[in-house]
């Protein structure tokens, strides 16, 4: 997406330097010609860049209330055993975010490496990924699982490797024993 961006912003200014440097260094009619190809270049990528943007919302820079309803979910907030909040992460902009435990070789999105249980999360413990409106947990066959309390009935799933669970707001990730509210 960035690199799209960037290829538009590059045409944008071409058509633009193209449209002024006819105007200033050429006569005749090639010169009205040239300045209306630099205008139209202008017109037609600024176009496709604002029109990009409006269609792919998921994207980074794109507002969220273009997101459809079911991407509300917003953030991911680390919580404590007396259910106040310790860390939170944005999902904003976001498709797809690792959880577990930074260490020199790697980078996770969600770093639990300096909760109470960190020695219950693995490197790479599990994975947040938004598709089709809405987001999924999914549990990269760790050692000590996940499991996922629904907000809807407040009953507690474990949940078996490489199967992806759909998340609403208010349900709780239990990575180990660290909990993980999803807003």
């Amino acid at each position: 997406m960035k690199n799209r961006r960037f290829v538009d912003l590059l045409l944008i200014l071409t058509g633009g330097a193209i449209a002024l440097v006819s105007y200033f260094y050429l006569e005749g009619d090639i010169r009205w010609w040239l300045v209306a190809l630099g205008c139209a270049m202008i017109l037609i990528f600024l176009i496709l860049a604002v029109r990009e943007r409006h269609w792919h919302p998921l994207q980074a820079g794109a507002p969220i209330l273009d997101m459809p309803p079911a991407a509300k979910v917003t953030e991911v907030q680390l919580l404590n055993e007396e259910g106040q909040t310790l860390a939170t992460w944005p999902l904003y902009g976001k498709v797809s975010m690792v959880i577990g435990r930074d260490v020199r070789e790697n980078q996770v999105d969600i770093n639990l490496a300096s909760s109470t249980y960190a020695s219950m999360v693995d490197v790479e413990h599990a994975v947040l990924n938004y598709t089709g409106g809405s987001w999924y947990v999914e549990d990269l066959a760790s050692k000590n699982g996940i499991s996922v309390q629904s907000s809807k009935d407040g009953r507690k799933y474990k949940l078996a490797p490489d199967q992806p669970c759909k998340l609403d707001a208010g349900d709780i990730i239990y990575i180990g024993l660290a909990r993980l509210l999803i807003r």
